[in-house]
Order: structure tokens, then sequence, then C-alpha cells
């Protein structure tokens, strides 16, 4: 406690700095008048480079973020994923690096084959563009339901799979109409939050090159064939080996993510990938990366993981009915509980105004909420915390 008085008596203070406080058996606490802050902050804002100085390596860094998956409504559990890589991606664009922002969109597998049975069982009917994403996630659940119900309806589904795998025009069509529709749903989010992307690939970009990653990891020893699978095994990384292709024949996740990083180091000249995903796909990337550089891949690859946004209950946020809330309506409910706020403190605020102050006070509290607590932490989240920020 001598030391911390001695400190705070002798070190001189910065202008606009209150006289410290000494609190507890040794804390200096110092406090910023507010001018001072404003003037710091009016400084940074004239300086285009807002004070950082931009590296002397420049680099070519992929950003991989938000990948929502086509045909389901955003929801909570991707806004971390989205915010975080946006924040990331600006962050070292300002330090001088090329960044390339990718959008890894889920676009390609399994549930595919229940959706197509259910929207053409349904006739294909046409898609009302103010719920064509609901329209979809009910012909999935109905497809789902039917195929896990009845072996019959699931050979159906997995023919209609087979049929989009093979091109089949009309399965086609009605696939990429899927997508279509996805991508309004997303670009509206995206457009709220000010996020952007530099390019958009969904998983079925890179079908043609699995067939060649696991003859490339075979030829070399990297892969072994067991029980008909095709799998990658490091006892350091788990017991359980990494599958490559099941013994059906079928790709996984694993052959599609190494497929999409030969990609980005051929085709894009990426010195640095990040991928930016919640904790529970640790694993995953550690067996990703561990067969990329077996592979060759020399380049640093880094997981950029965060906690899981929890509610008051202290279990994964969820909606009244106990599905994910979908994001378009966390989005609607800042902007209101914001608008709500605007009005106590300016009720001059009217039309277009207000409805754009609200707005923007909404996300921007949401964004900060979101980023403010550490990264791998789980944080539970409540709109009164949320909103004192706002105020």
């Amino acid at each position: 406690k001598e030391v911390a008085a001695r400190l705070a008596q002798e070190c001189a203070l910065p202008e606009g700095w209150e006289k410290p406080q000494i609190a507890g058996n040794g804390f200096v606490n110092y406090r910023v008048r507010p001018i001072a802050v404003a003037t710091a902050v009016d400084k940074l804002r004239q300086d285009p480079s807002l004070g950082i100085c931009p590296t002397n390596h420049p680099e070519t860094i992929v950003v991989d973020f938000s990948s929502p998956n086509i045909a389901k409504a955003m929801h909570v559990g991707h806004i971390r994923s989205t915010l975080l890589g946006d924040s990331l991606s600006r962050l070292l664009a300002k330090c001088g690096h090329r960044v390339i922002r990718i959008n890894h969109l889920g676009d390609w597998g399994t549930q595919f084959g229940k959706l197509l049975l259910a929207y053409r069982s349904a006739g294909r009917p046409p898609l009302d563009p103010s719920r064509s994403i609901q329209q979809l996630e009910d012909f999935y659940k109905k497809g789902h339901e039917e195929a896990e119900a009845d072996p019959k309806k699931m050979d159906l589904a997995r023919a209609e799979l087979a049929a989009l795998q093979s091109g089949e025009p009309e399965r086609l069509r009605d696939w990429q109409h899927f997508c279509e529709k996805s991508a309004e749903h997303f670009r509206e989010i995206y457009q709220r939050l000010n996020v952007s992307f530099d390019l958009e690939k969904g998983e079925s970009s890179y079908q043609a090159a699995l067939a060649g990653v696991v003859k490339d990891l075979l030829t070399e020893g990297i892969a072994e064939i067991s029980q008909g699978a095709v799998v990658v095994k490091n006892s350091e990384i788990s017991e359980e080996p990494f599958l490559i292709r099941k013994s059906d024949g079928a790709f996984l996740y694993g052959t599609t993510d190494l497929a999409a990083l030969q990609s980005r180091t051929r085709d894009l000249h990426a010195q640095r990938i990040i991928y930016v995903t919640d904790g529970r796909q640790q694993l995953h990337f550690r067996w990703l990366f561990d067969t990329a550089k077996r592979w060759g891949m020399q380049i640093p690859l880094e997981h950029v993981w965060f906690g899981t946004i929890l509610g008051p209950d202290r279990k994964p946020l969820k909606s009244r009915d106990g599905t994910p809330i979908k994001l378009v309506d966390l989005l609607e409910e800042a902007k209101d509980r914001a608008k709500k706020i605007l009005l106590e403190k300016r009720p001059d605020l009217t039309g277009t105004s207000l409805e754009a102050k609200a707005e923007l006070l909404g996300i921007a509290s949401l964004k900060y909420a979101d980023q403010m607590p550490g990264r791998n932490l789980d944080y539970v989240f409540t709109w009164e915390k949320l909103l004192e920020i706002g105020r």
C-alpha cells in the first residue's frame, strides 16, 4: 500500500487525468476525464490510419468466417463468428495485409435429399420472397421426419440426393433456387451488420476435387483404408481417426476443408489462413491442420475459436419454443429496445431519423456486447446488460 501511495504521489499525470485513488491493499485507480477521451478519439479520427503503423511484411491472409447453411435461417449461433471474423478482417487490413474474406457456405450434403423429397412431393411450389427461408425450413423438417419414420421415404430421399449429385437438370435448378433464396436472406442480415465478403463459395465448389484429395492422401501414405473407409490416424490427437471418406464412398467435411485449403493456397496464393468458428470444432481443426501439414501445406493455419452465448439458465441461448433464436429476430429486438431508449432521451426524434438511429444504436450495442467478453469464454446474454451499453 505504501508503494502504491508513492506511485500515486510521484508519477506525473497525463493531461486530462484525475488524481489517482488508492484502493484495497495496493491498487492505484486512475480516472480519465471525458474531455480527454473525446480529444484522443477526435485525434484518432483525423488520422486515416487510426494510429496504426502498417506492417513491413504484408501477407495475403484468408479469413474464413460466418459460414451459414443453405435453406436454413441464420441464428444467434452465427453472430459471434460473423462479428469476430469481420473485426479480425478489418484489423488485419488496417495493418496493411491483403485480406480475403471468405464465406464458406454449407450448400451440399445429405440434407438436400430430404429437402428435395418434400419440396417435390408438394409440387415444387413457388417460394414466397417474404418467407422463403421459413418455407425451406418447413420442407426440410417434413422431409426429415418422413424419411426417418419410413425406410421407403429414406430411400427416396437418397435417390433425390443421388440425382442432384449426378447433375440431373431439374433437381439442379431446384437446388440453385434454394441457394438464391438463401443468399437473399443472408445478404439482408450482412447489410444490417455492415459485414461484407470478397468470396462466397459453397462446399459444392470443391466436389470435383474430393476424389483427387483422397487419392493423394492414400498415395503419399498419409491416409489408409480401415474397414472400407479412408482415414488418417494420429494417436497424439485422438484415438478415433480422422474420417476422410466413408465406407459407402461419401466424402465428409474434412475432405471438403482439405480441398478448400488446397484451392486457397493454389488459386488465392494465401500465405496464412484463419478459421473463425466455435470451440466445439477444436478437435476437427487439430486434425485438419495436422493432415494439411503432412500433406505439404507449410503456411500458418489458425483456428480462432470462441465460446457459446448462454441464456439466463446458463444453457445455449434459445427462443421460448426451445429452438435457436433467429438472427433477424435478434436484430429486430435490439432495434426495438434501442428505439424505446431513444424516445425516452430524445422525444423529438420521429420517422426515418428515429428508425435510422435506433438501427445504429441497437446493432452497435449488440456488436459491442458480443465482443466485450473474453473470446474463449461462454457468456450469459441479457437484454438488460446489452442496453446498459446503449444508454
